[in-house]
Order: C-alpha cells, then sequence, then structure tokens
C-alpha cells in the first residue's frame, strides 16, 4: 500500500514540475523570432555545482553582489531545477528581447540587486527595477524577466514617419531646418496612440499600448518636457561677407549637434516608452502564447541548450537588406517575393559522456524536401575505406548525385529565387531552361558522379625553390635560385569517375605541351615561378587521384598501401552523406615537426591536445523533411564527462592569474 502512495507521489511531483516548466514557456509570444531554452537543471548536474560555486568565486560574484563567499549558487533564490528561457521578438519599429527563469526565493534575488536600483511595484503583481538605458527586469514570488528594446534604425529613416515624431534630418554643410513647431526649444516625449482593445474581464494597465507599425498608423502625441535646447541657428538672409566668418560654421555646426541631440532624446523617449508598453502587455497576458506545436519543438528531448528558429525564411528575409533601397527597387529585385523553401530551425548543444555535440536541423518544404533526397542519393564508394589509415591526420567526405543536381538545380533556382527579379523572371526561367536543355547531366555524371575524399596522411620534407638576391659593391641586385626544405601535409583528393577518356585526354595534353610528364602511369605538373610545389595525378581504376606527393601516389600505384584502417573515420564517412575530421591527438606532434611553436599561453593547451579524440562535423542529408548537420568533439575522459572537464579548463586559467 505504501509503495501506492510512494508512486502517486511521484508522479504529482512530475506533474507539478511539467506543468511549471510549460507554464513559464507559455510567457513566450506567438510571434517570437527566436528562442533558446536552458536545461538549467542538467546543465547544473553536468558542469558540478562545486565547480560552478568555485568559478563565481573566483569570478568575484559573490562578493560583487554582496553574497557571502561561503554561500553557493543554490542561495541565489534562482529556482535551479527549471527550465529558463530567452527569445526575441520584432516589429517593423523595434526589436525585444526578453529572458525569463524560476525564483524559489525572492529575498534572496532580490540580494543580487541592492546596486542596481530600489525596487517599485509595477503591475499584475510584479516588481520592477531599472536597469541601463532600454532595459528593466520585472519580477514576483516565482518569476523573474529581464527586458530590453532596441529601436530599428529603418523605421526611423523613413521621411515620413521620422516627421510624425518630430525627428528632423540635418546635414552639417545643408541648411537647417525650419525652426517653426513645438520641436524647435524642447525635448519631446511621444505617446504612440496607437490603442489596445481590452476584453471586459481584463484590467487594463497604465496605458498599456502596443509599438506602432509602418501602415495605419495614426500621429502621435507630442508632449513637451522641461529640457531646452539652444535655438537652430536659420542661415536665411545671411550676408556672403558673414558666411566667410569662421564663427559662422560654428553656430552651423552647434545647430547640427543640437538637432542630432534632439532628434536621439526623441528616438530614446520612444524606446523607453515603448519597452514599458511591452512589460505591460507581457504581464498582462494580452497576447496569443507560444502554439503547443512550438513549446512542443522546444522542449522534446531537450538538452543542455536549445536554439529554435519558428520560421527561418523569415529570419533569413529579415537578414537581407533594406526592401525598400533605392538600388534594389531600380534592379527590379522584389525581396519580398524571396523563397528559401526552409521551414524551422533547431540547434542543440548535446552531452554524452566525455563527447560534447552541438546538432542542427532545418524543416524543408515537401518539394525541397524531395528534390535534396535526389540530389544526395549516393553513397560513398567503398574503396575509400582504405586511404582512411591510422597515419591520417584528417579527412573530408562529401557524396552528391551529379546527375540528380545537374537536372534539380535549374528547377531549384526558378522555384525559389526566379521571383526575387520582377519583370526579368520569365527572362531568368527561360536561361535556366536553356541551361538545363544544355547540360548532358548523365555524360557528365560519368565523369564525376559526385562522391569526393580528401585526405590528409602524416608529413613530407618538400624540397622548394626560392628567389633570393646577391647585391655588388655598386648595390645591383643579381637573383638567385636557391632550394630549401619544408615539412607540410601530405593530401591526396580522390573522386570516382566512371569515364575518365576526357580526363586522360587532358592529361596526355598537357604532357604533349610539356606542361607535364608521366612516369609510371603518374603525371607530374612543374612548378611555376619557383614558389610552388609540383602537383601529381594518378588514374586508377575508377578512382581519378590528385596529391603533392610522388611517393604516396606510387605506393597506391603499387598497392603498397598497408597501413591499418582507422575504423572510426570508415564509420563516420560510410554513415553520411558529408563527413569530416581531425585526430587532435596527432596534431601537436605534426605541428612541432612542422616547426611550429606556440605561445607560452597555448603550450598547454596544445600539450593536452594528446588526451582527446577526434573533432568532427557529419550530416546524414534530409532525414524526413529535416535536413541535419552534426559537429562533435571527443574530450578527454572524465568521470564527470565534458562540461566539467571543460570548467576544469576554465578554473586553471583563472588559477594562473
Amino acid at each position: 500500500m505504501k509503495s501506492k502512495f510512494i508512486l502517486v507521489g511521484l508522479a504529482c511531483l512530475s506533474f507539478g514540475t511539467s506543468v511549471k516548466a510549460q507554464d513559464l514557456i507559455k510567457q513566450i509570444p506567438e510571434d517570437a523570432e527566436m528562442i533558446a531554452a536552458f536545461n538549467v537543471k542538467d546543465i547544473v548536474q553536468k558542469a558540478n555545482a562545486n565547480k560552478l560555486n568555485e568559478l563565481l568565486q573566483k569570478a568575484g560574484f559573490f562578493e560583487k553582489s554582496g553574497i557571502s563567499a561561503s554561500n553557493d549558487i543554490k542561495n541565489l533564490g534562482v529556482d535551479l531545477s527549471q527550465t529558463a528561457y530567452f527569445y526575441t521578438r520584432k516589429t517593423d519599429s523595434i526589436s525585444f528581447t526578453e529572458f525569463i527563469f524560476s525564483l524559489n526565493n525572492k529575498g534572496q534575488f532580490e540580494k543580487l540587486l541592492h546596486e542596481a536600483g530600489e525596487p517599485q511595484a509595477f503591475a499584475n503583481g510584479y516588481t520592477s527595477i531599472g536597469l541601463k538605458a532600454g532595459s528593466m527586469l520585472v519580477y514576483n514570488d516565482r518569476i523573474a524577466r529581464f527586458i530590453s528594446a532596441t529601436t530599428n534604425t529603418t523605421f526611423l529613416d523613413n521621411d515620413s514617419i521620422a516627421s510624425r515624431y518630430g525627428i528632423k534630418k540635418v546635414d552639417y554643410v545643408a541648411r537647417p531646418a525650419d525652426d517653426e513647431d513645438a520641436w524647435a526649444d524642447t525635448n519631446v516625449a511621444a505617446v504612440d496612440s496607437v490603442a489596445v482593445v481590452w476584453d471586459a474581464d481584463e484590467k487594463p494597465l497604465a496605458v498599456p499600448v502596443a509599438p506602432p507599425v509602418a501602415i495605419a498608423v495614426e500621429p502621435d502625441t507630442i508632449v513637451a518636457s522641461t529640457e531646452v535646447y539652444p535655438p537652430v541657428v536659420d542661415i536665411a538672409g545671411v550676408d556672403a561677407v558673414e558666411m566667410h566668418d569662421p564663427s559662422y560654421y560654428d553656430s552651423l555646426y552647434t545647430a547640427y549637434e543640437d538637432q542630432n541631440r534632439k532628434n536621439d532624446s526623441i528616438r530614446n523617449s520612444l524606446r523607453d516608452k515603448w519597452l514599458l508598453n511591452e512589460a505591460a502587455r507581457l504581464l498582462s497576458g494580452s497576447y496569443k502564447p507560444l502554439s503547443i506545436a512550438d513549446q512542443e519543438k522546444v522542449l522534446k528531448n531537450l538538452g543542455l541548450i536549445r536554439l529554435y528558429v519558428p520560421h527561418v525564411e523569415d529570419l533569413y528575409r529579415g537578414l537581407l537588406p533594406y526592401t525598400t533601397s533605392l538600388p534594389y527597387y531600380y534592379m527590379g529585385i522584389k525581396l519580398d517575393k524571396f523563397k528559401t523553401g526552409y521551414q524551422d530551425g533547431l540547434l542543440d548543444l548535446v552531452q554524452e559522456g566525455n563527447v560534447l555535440k552541438l546538432k542542427g536541423s532545418v524543416g524543408l518544404d515537401k518539394a525541397l524536401a524531395e528534390m535534396t533526397k535526389r540530389m544526395y542519393a549516393r553513397k560513398p564508394n567503398s574503396k575509400f575505406s582504405k586511404y582512411l589509415t591510422d597515419k591520417t591526420l584528417g579527412f573530408f567526405n562529401v557524396n552528391i548525385n551529379s546527375e540528380a543536381y545537374l537536372r534539380e538545380m535549374p528547377a531549384y533556382m526558378a522555384k525559389y529565387y526566379s521571383g526575387l527579379l520582377g519583370p526579368q523572371q520569365d527572362v531568368v526561367e527561360w536561361g535556366l531552361m536553356a541551361l538545363e536543355i544544355a547540360l548532358d547531366e548523365k555524360a557528365i555524371a560519368q565523369v564525376m558522379p559526385g562522391d569526393h575524399l580528401v585526405v590528409v596522411n602524416g608529413l613530407r620534407k618538400f624540397k622548394k625553390d626560392y628567389i633570393d638576391y646577391t647585391y655588388d659593391d655598386d648595390y645591383n641586385a643579381t637573383e638567385v635560385k636557391k632550394t630549401k626544405e619544408e615539412t607540410l601535409p601530405v593530401f591526396i583528393w580522390m573522386f570516382t569517375s566512371k569515364d575518365q577518356r576526357l580526363i586522360k585526354k587532358g592529361l596526355d595534353m598537357a604532357v604533349s605541351k610539356q606542361v607535364g610528364q608521366v612516369y609510371d602511369g603518374i603525371y607530374s605538373f612543374s612548378k611555376q615561378k619557383a614558389k610552388d610545389f609540383p602537383m601529381y595525378v594518378l588514374l586508377k581504376e575508377d578512382l581519378v587521384m590528385v596529391s603533392n606527393d610522388s611517393s604516396s601516389l606510387n605506393d597506391i600505384r603499387q598497392n603498397k598501401m598497408n597501413a591499418p584502417g582507422n575504423k572510426d573515420f570508415v564509420k563516420l564517412m560510410k554513415q553520411n552523406k558529408m563527413s569530416a575530421a581531425i585526430d587532435l591527438q596527432k596534431l601537436p606532434t605534426m605541428l612541432k615537426e612542422m616547426g611550429v611553436a606556440p605561445d607560452k599561453q597555448w603550450e598547454g593547451t596544445l600539450a593536452q591536445l594528446n588526451q582527446y579524440g577526434s573533432t568532427a562535423i557529419t550530416s546524414k542529408g534530409v532525414v524526413g523533411n529535416r535536413a541535419e548537420v552534426e559537429m562533435s568533439t571527443r574530450l578527454p575522459q572524465t568521470s564527470d564527462g565534458a562540461i566539467s572537464y571543460l570548467l576544469d579548463q576554465i578554473l586553471a586559467e583563472l588559477n594562473k592569474k
């Protein structure tokens, strides 16, 4: 019977925790542009709370916050068992960011804020503390919210909008603006007039209005402040003689500075007003929260940290130049027609023992997902495996279906990019169709199907020619050709080619024109201008190999590659459409042989690489409707894992100071 009560209790506790976590994510608005979730419980656990305390003590956090050094992060009043969130939201006029986290002791938390200012009652049971300009902190018994705002300059660059708020554009060399309105002598605080409709059962906060948008916005009410600015100098009627007086230009510059100060004051007033309105809107709950589907994508299988972008295409378009800029207008480019085929995006930081992983994926629309699958429907050549040996420092492998790529790319460009060019769209589509007809993708795919492997296998000493100069008694220079040895990595680039006729004919043509030479089936291309290293080409079975080392190609030609295989690298290559990796353990020896001496600051770090594994970037291509990529680093094996090891390194550096 007792066991049943225990199980029920655990279920309630689990449910309560889940409700609290979901309740916090519901504070995020539906139109958030980018969301980050921090699994605080996991981070603290994997980082080791004692090490975090030590790090905060070393950094002087407890001392600066007025907390006893004997205290730890558990006494900050922050609930370390709950997920914290950060998100961004923007309109055409202003961008907001907010960081939300749970509290378990409001009194302890307020001790951290004693230097920030005096807490004041805000609204809906929240207390506020003003921080630096454009930001504020609001909190109650269980939640703290840090909100900041930044005005979008492009919004106020619009002349009609700038004029609405009293912002005047002036140039130092231009005639100052007329001084006929209320802005000439006074600063203003602009009040946005966009109304907010409240439901009958809601209690409106003090002036809870939303930031304006570029359309359907009524002129704002202008409220004069008490600060008085020097009058703007009017040069109407100024004599030509007076304009040659240096003091005239001083007054002109003063007027220019005064107007800019006035403009900045207006912008800051707008920002602060809109920030208060946003805080009031958030705390009242008068907005649609993040959808259930988006909430699930943020929380499902959450690792340490997750970055979620609900609409990648909107974010991408927002990073492009301002859509109404004149150059793009006259070129006929319509950025509002820009499409990518991308949907939502995810980026996860995950710890798996001593391996730290960064996993990314982006959703693709149905057409793009199917197209991408066809373009990457190729496996690596199985013959590549024997060239990944225990001597391999690193490699890069990519596998595309050249035939599908050449066939699909014109259709992809027409579908997603031709709409940018407006009137020229039909011309672009015609050109892409002509390209599609001109390309014989089947023939090209026989020459180069699309699987490539680049391998770096150890080091080799190379003789390199270079030009030096000698001087006679009259300082006349004479060129002297000299030779020196350099130790460089040996690389081999190889790709599959079922039809090597075109490549072989080109190589033979180079030999006939004495650009290169061939010996035992290996083509050699000489150094140019005594500064380059020779390059070598070998055609073997269905592979074309290019290298900077003839000895390596000669060993391959004679089947003398007997080194044991690198199982980890072979596994990475076989299981992914794209893979690249470097064995960090081999890096210190390689740099030493190359004569690269690190600074004292990096000596210890470089020496520790002997304990590391490999760092890899891989992609399985498209899985379902998502394009996936992953970056991983194998850190030295410790009992506490990767994050704890990184903290050890940071603490070691702090102890040196």
